[in-house]
């Protein structure tokens, strides 16, 4: 592992004391330009025709979304945390998504940080339009790593043939294998092991990349999951602190968990509910599971959305500490808290 002594990137799990961190931001967010089948395999079918034309989000949502992610902003700072904010950007003049969910795009580990090859052709500008100055002044820093993307010269190569005969095992991916792709938020960090999974946005040769890109003595090990819509593994497990996760048992079982090393001496809960979906505002990209997706401050306190009470209340009686924040429009433009932050430095 890196040397982590007053570094500006040190970390490499998802629950020790959080001491700096990026949040993102939400104005001129647009629904994403994806092609149908993908809108088929990863989106809610209710909410499938906002897709297909070119759209911004409705401006009273990013607002309100807007003033949540200050908001926690605000909490993480009054926490003794370090807050970063992207630059602002215009997503609907270059056929953009948003600069909220930084996590899709970011990845720490260690000493490093390590931009993901988006599969979708919507977000390839993303990271340079509103987080290189960040990437800058951290690579300042003459132990921090910073791993750049590379360039796709024919973005929609990756989908030949997904319709015709692509498969992983029996199932069939929106994407094929034709170039490395990952989105960031489909691997968590269990210390020297990363543990992802291949999805509708992650593909084998993405995998193998992330395992190149990764510091020396770090490994990337591939969860077993059953969901064909899966797309960001940060709602099917949470860690919350070492030796305890939580699962979402429609997505992944107990047994394919032990089958890694890492989580030998582990509790592992699966979550008993299923959670109850929302209607206002509407979750254009996500399941009600997305209850999942919540951010460790440290080994006992977790943000968790304020509707989310029965969640929150659960956590409790696994021991932690849940501080409550209004989330739920953000939670509409494609994510909760781990998805807008990255968590740069924790002890």
């Amino acid at each position: 592992m890196g040397s982590y002594s007053n570094s500006l990137v040190a970390a490499d799990n998802e629950w020790s004391p959080l001491r700096s961190v990026i949040v993102g931001r939400a104005e001129h967010s647009c629904f994403p330009q994806i092609p149908p089948h993908m809108i088929e395999a990863t989106m809610p079918a209710q909410h499938a025709e906002n897709f297909l034309t070119k759209r911004s989000f409705p401006p009273e949502l990013l607002a309100k979304a807007d003033e949540e992610l200050a908001q926690l902003a605000s909490i993480l700072h009054e926490n003794g945390v370090r807050v970063y904010r992207p630059e602002r950007a215009d997503w609907s003049k270059f056929g953009g998504y948003t600069g909220a969910m930084p996590r899709d795009g970011l990845l720490t580990v260690g000493n490093t940080i390590i931009e993901a090859c988006f599969s979708w052709e919507c977000r390839h500008q993303e990271i340079e339009r509103a987080y290189s100055g960040i990437l800058e002044e951290l690579a300042k820093d003459k132990s921090v790593k910073v791993v750049r993307a590379p360039k796709v010269a024919d973005p929609d190569a990756i989908y030949e043939g997904v319709e015709s005969g692509m498969h992983d095992h029996g199932h069939q991916w929106a994407i094929n294998d034709s170039r490395p792709a990952f989105d960031a938020a489909d691997f968590l960090r269990f210390g020297n092991i990363l543990i992802g999974q291949l999805s509708n946005v992650t593909n084998r040769k993405g995998v193998e990349y992330l395992r190149k890109a990764v510091p020396k003595g770090y490994t990337v090990e591939l969860l077993e999951v059953t969901d064909d819509h899966a797309m960001h593994i940060d709602a099917t497990i949470l860690p919350l602190k070492k030796g305890l996760l939580v699962y979402n048992p429609e997505r992944v079982s107990e047994a394919a968990l032990r089958k890694h090393e890492v989580f030998k001496d582990w509790e592992l809960h699966a979550y008993p509910h299923v959670p109850t979906p929302r209607e206002h505002p509407p979750l254009y990209m996500t399941s009600a599971w997305l209850v999942m997706n919540v951010l460790s401050l440290d080994e006992k306190k977790v943000l968790v959305e304020a509707q989310d009470k029965d969640f929150a209340e659960y956590l409790k009686m696994l021991g932690m500490e849940p501080i409550l924040c209004p989330f739920q429009h953000v939670n509409s433009i494609g994510g909760s808290f781990h998805c807008a932050t990255v968590d740069l430095v924790r002890d």
